[in-house]
């Protein structure tokens, strides 16, 4: 048998790194191109060939402090120049990138040094998703500060440690400027507003303090190297007039993030069939069978199909006396709509559940599909970004 080819055996792309987007990595580049200058995947790969690779260090050095190349062992970037300009007349790089203790870097991104030098500068620095702080501190003061003037609300999982203050809080947040930022993009007003000079920017959390008013966060805007901006030093809006400072128009109302038209999308339909589709639980029972109990774990497929059977019959019964059994979850990836079912294995409701299973609805054909399941606490913060859930199945001081 052929033994594996290393890196250095490969050629073109391939011998930089791990490509992860294989397939579009061509019409990535050619899309910074100009029709004259379009390539074919030889011609790309001819261009890497022919490149010196350079590599940097985290700061984005070239050469340490004795003045000694960086080694690819010691890197945690790569890049070539490829000789091509995009359409604005700057010049074409190519890198990848690699974490702290992974072996292989990954990439290929196409852009501009510029492009870089930024990445590599806010890759230093410390943030939660699109919000930077000059500090670890400021952001878990930030945190704390948000958790303690909004309704009371418990924004960490009782028996789960971990090294943020409050981790549901931090999630939420970055899934919600994530969504209105997808929201304006799509040409929705009032999402992100920013100052009429530009360097400020306020969204709206959709939280409430504890009178009732609505939780803004306004962040300054910095920009980059590479035309890009960066949020940085985030903080709640205390009043009216901290914006009016700051220049923005004195009727300046953010909106909250828009996750449905219709109420009926977050709420159970009983009158809809649960598609048992056999692939869909050869998945579940074959593939996600470490999420089952322990005790459950060494029983045959047929057996886990039987109780995850009668648990879906269960929790239906439940669902057609209680609306609210059935949690609505928004789903970042794909900005949709899916369901919480709770199943209860052993058929018992005194104790929380084994774990959810997701559904996705089909408006069309008024079914669902089970798509997987998961734990409790993997799916309470995409839950969380719609509506605190108040059924007690689903609840942070229980579910681990």
């Amino acid at each position: 048998m052929e033994a594996k080819k290393s890196n250095n055996e490969k050629s073109g792309i391939l011998k930089l790194g791990y490509v992860t987007n294989l397939k579009t990595c061509k019409a990535e580049l050619n899309t910074l191109l100009s029709d004259e200058e379009q390539v074919s995947t030889n011609e790309m790969n001819a261009i890497v060939d022919g490149a010196q690779v350079v590599y940097l260090n985290r700061y984005g050095y070239s050469k340490d402090k004795q003045g000694n190349s960086i080694t690819r062992e010691k890197a945690a970037y790569l890049y070539i120049e490829t000789g091509l300009c995009s359409q604005s007349g700057d010049a074409i790089i190519g890198w990848f990138e690699r974490k702290p203790k992974e072996a292989v870097f990954k990439g290929v991104n196409w852009s501009t040094m510029s492009a870089l030098e930024v990445k590599i500068k806010t890759a230093r620095m410390f943030h939660w998703g699109d919000l930077y702080f000059e500090s670890e501190e400021d952001g878990l003061k930030f945190l704390d500060d948000i958790a303690v003037n909004t309704i009371p609300e418990t924004w960490a999982f009782k028996n789960k440690p971990s090294t943020v203050n409050h981790p549901i809080l931090k999630s939420y947040l970055e899934n919600t400027l994530e969504i209105l930022k997808k929201e304006a993009e799509h040409g929705a007003v009032n999402k992100l507003v920013y100052s009429q000079d530009g360097k400020h920017l306020v969204f709206n959390t959709n939280l409430l303090d504890k009178f009732f008013h609505e939780v803004l966060i306004v962040a300054e805007v910095r920009a980059q190297k590479d035309g890009s901006k960066l949020l940085i030093n985030p903080r709640r809006v205390k009043k009216d007039l901290e914006l009016r400072k700051l220049n923005f128009p004195r009727d300046v109302k953010p909106e909250q993030p828009r996750f449905f038209e219709r109420v009926e999308e977050v709420i159970y339909q009983p009158t809809w069939t649960i598609d048992k589709d056999f692939d869909k639980f050869t998945h579940i029972i074959e593939e996600r069978r470490s999420r089952f109990p322990i005790d459950m774990q060494n029983a045959s497929p047929d057996e886990l199909g039987r109780k995850l059977d009668d648990a879906i019959s269960f929790a239906v019964a439940i669902a057609q006396r209680n609306y609210k059994f059935i949690v609505p979850m928004y789903r970042p990836q794909t900005g949709k709509i899916q369901l919480l079912m709770p199943i209860y294995l052993k058929g018992t409701y005194s104790s929380k559940p084994d774990f959810a299973l997701i559904l996705t609805p089909d408006k069309e054909n008024e079914y669902y599909t089970p798509e997987t399941i998961l734990p409790l606490d993997a799916v309470y913060q995409n839950a969380r970004l719609i509506a605190k859930p108040d059924d007690t199945w689903l609840n942070p001081d229980t579910i681990l």
